[in-house]
């Protein structure tokens, strides 16, 4: 069998508690038994915990901490042999490719798009989002109808109290630097499973701005303005962590959501034991 090569990037949960996600393509080189595996880290032959039920080789803080590790930051796993591995770090900076400094982006009218059309695909980035950088530890769920004003609902593999989510997408900016964020106060029951969601889409990037807004419903109520004349709670939260606003520490980037809602389950289930 020649060299198996599987790069994933890390996500700050794996940081925190030292170990290594294994997707569920690279499964079958690993023991369907475990516990051990022996595993090359920096030239020096280690032996590692294996968890084949949650898919988790455990026993890298120490090597997590020399190389000063962050979310975003890949680690190269190659297969050598039955049940052999070896590790490579490789920080951000130096993967990163970086993008020319005068890349011009032509505007996409997106006008003849309806709202409904540009919430979907606002909420299915959202999504795409959570899968990808949840690394298979996080489900995402949309209800039959959004009545109640849920657009997503996300579940933590092994775990039955799930996240719920009301995405708001944005296609303009006010003043150009800020996303203005309403509620219909109909449909918005505060809780402290509940999150707004809100995202900047350029139509000049056709993508979404790295910067998202994560508020609890309940912090969301209590800091918002309340437009009596429409029925709606109301923010206006410009995009930037330089920002001078009290919306500002709720910014997350991208990369940065799912581990915001992982630390979230782990955090009820302290309360719920």
């Amino acid at each position: 069998m020649g060299n198996v090569l599987i790069v994933r990037k890390l996500i700050g949960v794996e940081i925190k508690l030292g170990f290594l996600y294994v997707p569920s393509h690279a499964v079958q080189h690993f023991p369907a038994q475990g516990p051990k595996i022996v595993v090359a880290i920096e030239g020096m032959s280690r032996e590692l915990t294996y968890n084949p039920e949650h898919r988790r080789m455990f026993g890298l803080t120490s090597w997590y901490k020399a190389h000063k590790a962050a979310p975003g930051d890949e680690v190269v796993l190659t297969v050598l042999g039955k049940h052999e591995f070896a590790l490579q770090y490789r920080s951000k900076s130096s993967s990163a490719t970086q993008a020319p400094a005068n890349a011009a982006h032509d505007l996409v009218d997106l006008s003849g798009l309806s709202s409904q059309a540009k919430g979907d695909i606002v909420e299915d980035r959202i999504k795409e989002l959570l899968l990808l950088h949840g690394q298979g530890l996080l489900s995402v769920f949309k209800p039959v109808t959004d009545t109640e004003g849920i657009d997503l609902i996300v579940t933590k593999s092994g775990e039955f109290h799930p996240i719920f989510l009301q995405v708001k997408g944005r296609y303009t900016l006010h003043k150009g630097r800020s996303m203005i964020i309403a509620v219909n106060t109909k449909t918005f029951t505060p809780h402290q499973a509940y999150y707004i969601v809100a995202a900047y889409f350029d139509p000049a990037k056709l993508e979404m701005h790295d910067d998202i807004l994560m508020i609890p419903s309940q912090d969301f109520r209590d800091g918002a303005a309340m437009v009596k004349k429409y029925d709606r709670y109301q923010i206006v939260s410009p995009l930037g962590r330089n920002a001078h606003s009290k919306w500002t520490k709720y910014l997350v980037s991208k990369s940065e959501l799912a581990n915001k809602l992982i630390e979230h389950f782990e955090a009820m289930n302290r309360i719920l034991r």
